[in-house]
């Protein structure tokens, strides 16, 4: 299913005279609002706009469970996605101005749990499996007709995960995780022994691959997961380890100016407490630090963009969501319901009745 060229660049052409207001949604008391995944306490399924102290402003039930929201440029709309291997998204207006639209993906496809808006907003591209064709798509949506399909992109990959928007606006980077699979076998990776991980540059406009990067041969389990960007417009990579469990491998990089993948230099009882998987990554509101954390490992850890050195740690149970903090630092958020606000040397821990997602995005 390739995309309408006529129906794209018409979008695109109406995308560049819309007005763009990057402001930051806030909730009544002026803090910063978030949007994220979660299981509420009586069990159902849901996406939310949070407070930084874990406080929800509103909630919007999902027919089953999500993975991570994409938020336009204007702090309006967020999109939360299906956890693989659904095929739902469901978008939010902050305003109230709009109802709630549901919308899905065609026959053949399925969400992977990612997105992200065009500069202006006016589309929406999705992470997506064409899983009979074995390939990885990437589904573009009309925000401003009721996030209509109007086509897709090749995403020149196997098993995308997150996409993020470059910081020239032109150009979508892509996190092929490399793992063929299929939704009759739901949460099951079938080739390991031949994955094809890769980290591609992708023109949105015309779909054409910019750049490829894999890593060396003696990490090629490793698979291309969460994706941030720093205040120098550098991307930073967490992976996921899928070789020998007792091998001890660098589970973070950056791409470099030039084209390569650096890898981080840290001691290995940290890429140990990793236990082989990033869920999240982020960077705080000046680009100065990044965040990784893991779920499986309950750990967070801070990374100075600069030198590539951790300058803080902390230990969450099942801790993986992250997002900048108001004014700095990060917030994270955890399965177990802590909410951690970090700020600096300090933080406050907030406890709440909700089992949250692996992401949390600030609108």
């Amino acid at each position: 299913m390739e995309i309408d060229r006529r129906t794209l660049m018409a979008a695109l052409a109406g995308a560049a005279f819309a007005p763009l207001r990057a402001t930051a949604a806030t909730a009544e008391d002026g803090g910063p609002l978030y949007a994220s995944a979660c299981r509420l306490a009586d069990g159902r399924f849901a996406a939310v706009f949070a407070k930084a102290d874990g406080g929800v402003v509103r909630t919007a039930v999902l027919p089953a469970r999500g993975h991570c929201a994409a938020v336009d440029p204007s702090g309006r709309w967020s999109v939360t996605f299906a956890r693989r291997p659904g095929t739902f998204a469901l978008a939010m207006d902050r305003t109230g101005a709009a109802a709630d639209v549901v919308f899905a993906t065609p026959e053949g496809r399925h969400f992977e749990g990612h997105g992200a808006f065009a500069p202006q907003g006016a589309l929406l591209y999705a992470a997506e499996n064409a899983y009979d064709d074995g390939v990885a798509v990437v589904g573009v949506y009309d925000a401003t007709d009721g996030f209509r399909r109007i086509g897709e992109l090749p995403g020149h990959g196997l098993g995308t995960h997150e996409l993020i928007l470059a910081p020239d606006g032109r150009h979508l980077v892509i996190a092929n995780g490399g793992i063929l699979t299929h939704p009759d076998y739901p949460r099951a990776s079938l080739n390991l022994d031949a994955m094809e991980p890769s980290l591609v540059l992708v023109d949105r406009e015309t779909g054409d691959l910019v750049e490829s990067l894999a890593p060396p041969e003696n990490l090629r389990p490793l698979s291309f997961r969460h994706l941030a960007v720093d205040g120098e417009g550098r991307t930073w990579i967490g992976f996921q380890w899928n070789g020998d469990d007792a091998a001890v491998v660098p589970l973070m990089a950056m791409r470099t100016p030039d084209g390569r993948l650096s890898f981080l230099d840290l001691p290995p009882e940290t890429f140990r407490a990793f236990d082989h998987y990033v869920g999240s990554v982020a960077a705080d509101r000046e680009g100065r630090l990044l965040a990784f954390t893991s779920p499986p490992g309950g750990i967070a850890v801070i990374i100075d963009s600069q030198t590539g050195r951790p300058v803080g740690e902390r230990r969450l149970p099942d801790g993986s969501g992250v997002a900048a903090a108001v004014p700095d630092g990060f917030v994270l958020t955890s399965g177990k319901g802590e909410v951690v606000e970090r700020h600096g040397d300090g933080e406050i821990v907030h406890a709440t009745d909700i089992s949250w997602d692996n992401h949390l995005r600030r609108l």
